[in-house]
């Protein structure tokens, strides 16, 4: 029976992910907001799927809190006893030996020629950039430039531009290189040469160290945010199929019709494109030059313990079908049954079905030594995340740009990784459902 749906809401949120909800959340309990999710779960990809005793959520959801706000607001929701913070473990597998993340940073233990290479590239690299800070401008425009203009052919041939090219779907010359500031660790020339020596004991990167939920994944913290935003205006397996934004009223799949003044969405915007009613050719143009790469991975059922500890192994070698192998049970042993582990495999491989790629990732994880034989494997089901990964091209800005605009200038905010269309975190569509909330009528901090 559907639930009740009221004909008219002051702010109607599409999608009860984490951004739906944190601004659901931050309108206060007051406010008259409603939420329609086309899924029959809160969380959006930050869910957690049980296969057995087995718990798996959408690839790597490790949790950075930075902001002290969304700090307060999740560790108050489920109290710091619910998170155990790790610190990350993490190695690239290249060249049949592990080396410590992030490579520009780590080469030794590589071939002696290839750490060569690597630290020979980056000094050349440190002698033609300008003296002194550099200034955005006088940075390369693609992602492949800027990679050899930091750290130098070596680094990027050995490592940086094959993982990236893997990860994203395209090469890295077709990506804008504005993306990478906040995501790529920019280790100094003494850094890098100290990591090819073996003195370098920094851990670089904004993942460093994280928080994940002590049991039950990471959905909890969607069903934490849930609970505090009340479930009775969550309306779940609820999907819109048109928007009018001229009339303000939405029309849902079961034909139901709400009515709204503010309107924040934050499914796929390519997706939310699809659904408005009398879009502008130059907008809908925009929205149809925005990419994003799909990602299909495999949630790995394994009997016995691992045989190395990291959280997550990046792989940028041809030679191998996935890109990245994590495993959520390194970090949390609750989320695989005694005596057993899980993994995640993320595939690079975009064209092969997944059911022929089964045996050569298998290949790899013993190659790699996380397991010893083939008949540890208990389980491999295969996933599908069609966007996984927004492609910063140099379509990119002035197209998403466009579209924001013209979606500003109808009273409609599209925020979140999928909504806004971008490359971010679980906190950062946290925060983005706070400055939607404060940017869409009067509101108030949780638990004031």
């Amino acid at each position: 029976m559907p639930q009740t749906l009221p004909a008219h809401v002051d702010t109607l949120i599409i999608g009860a992910g984490l951004a739906g909800l944190s601004t659901a959340l931050h309108k206060g309990s007051g406010a008259d907001a409603a939420i329609v999710e086309a899924l029959p779960h809160v969380g959006g990809k930050a869910c957690t799927e049980r296969i057995g005793e087995f718990l798996f959520d959408v690839t790597g959801h490790w949790l950075h809190l930075r902001d002290p706000g969304i700090k307060a607001l999740v560790l108050g929701l489920m109290g710091e006893d619910a998170f155990h913070r790790v610190d990350r473990i993490s190695r690239i597998w290249s060249h049949g030996v592990y080396t410590e993340y992030p490579f520009q940073a780590n080469t030794h233990g590589l071939p002696p020629a290839v750490v060569h290479e690597c630290l020979m590239g980056a000094i050349e690299a440190a002698r033609a950039r300008p003296t002194g800070p550099v200034a955005p401008e006088q940075e390369p425009e693609n992602f492949a430039d800027w990679i050899r203009f930091y750290f130098g052919d070596g680094i990027a041939r050995h490592f940086m531009v094959p993982y990236n090219a893997r990860l994203w779907g395209v090469p890295a010359t077709e990506i804008t290189s504005h993306w990478c500031q906040r995501f790529v660790p920019k280790p100094d020339l003494s850094d890098i040469v100290a990591g090819g020596v073996g003195l370098n004991a920094l851990k670089l990167g904004y993942n460093a160290h994280f928080l994940y939920p002590r049991r039950g994944g990471i959905q909890t913290v969607s069903e934490a945010l849930a609970d505090a935003v009340g479930r009775d205006r969550i309306h779940l397996s609820t999907r819109v199929t048109a928007l009018d934004l001229t009339a303000r009223r939405a029309t849902l799949a079961d034909g139901r019709v709400i009515g709204f003044r503010h309107l924040v969405n934050t499914m796929s915007l390519k997706a939310l494109l699809r659904v408005v009613a009398d879009l502008p050719d130059d907008v809908r143009a925009a929205g149809e030059r925005l990419r994003a790469t799909p990602v299909t991975y495999f949630n790995v059922g394994v009997r016995g313990t691992l045989g190395v500890r990291d959280h997550w192994v990046y792989v940028p070698e041809a030679d191998w079908p996935m890109y990245r192998v994590g495993s959520f049970s390194n970090a949390v042993p609750t989320m695989a049954p005694p005596g057993h582990a899980s993994l995640y495999i993320e595939l690079a491989d975009r064209e092969t079905p997944p059911e022929a790629l089964k045996p050569r990732v298998v290949e790899g994880l013993i190659a790699m030594g996380f397991i010893e034989r083939a008949e540890q494997v208990l389980f491999m089901e295969a996933r599908h995340i069609p966007d996984a990964y927004v492609i910063y091209d140099f379509h990119y800005h002035e197209s998403r740009a466009a579209v924001h605009r013209w979606l500003a200038s109808q009273g409609a905010q599209s925020i979140g990784r999928y909504g806004d269309w971008n490359y971010s975190s679980m906190e950062d569509a946290l925060i983005d459902g706070r400055r939607a909330a404060e940017s869409s009528g009067v509101r108030r901090e949780p638990g004031a």
